[in-house]
């Protein structure tokens, strides 16, 4: 069955095919997810509680998205403005910028989630 365009069907189809794409198009995209895959091992194996898994789950989220925007700032401006220009060479730098906060504000939260239950899985106590 086809949806209609403009449908909410048609909308989800368009972001799944998306998410798709960055998977199997961006090797950016690939480098988040063995790491996503690992906290969430971690996670699960430490027992976390509903809350931090809720924050981890965020973390997460937020790095793929801020991932998935950078990728398509960077997909646009290569068909909009092929040619170098520093501006725009700035503008994508300032969009693989914001990649970089997220996923070190992420890193941060899986260490104060995952660090504590982690060492007193490893050390016994």
């Amino acid at each position: 069955m086809t949806s209609k365009p403009g449908s909410w069907a048609s909308k989800f189809r368009c972001a799944t095919l998306g998410v798709w794409f960055a998977c199997g198009g961006q090797s950016s995209f690939w480098v988040h997810l063995p790491v996503a895959a690992a906290v969430i091992a971690a996670a699960a194996w430490l027992n976390v509680s509903p809350v931090e898994w809720a924050v981890l789950i965020l973390a997460i989220g937020g790095v793929l998205t801020a991932e998935l925007l950078n990728s398509s700032i960077e997909l646009l401006v290569s068909v909009l403005h092929p040619q170098h220009h520093p501006r725009i060479g700035q503008a994508l730098d300032v969009a693989a910028g914001a990649v970089l906060v997220m996923s070190l504000a992420a890193v941060a939260v899986g260490l104060i989630v995952l660090l504590p239950p982690l060492c007193g899985r490893l050390l016994g106590s």
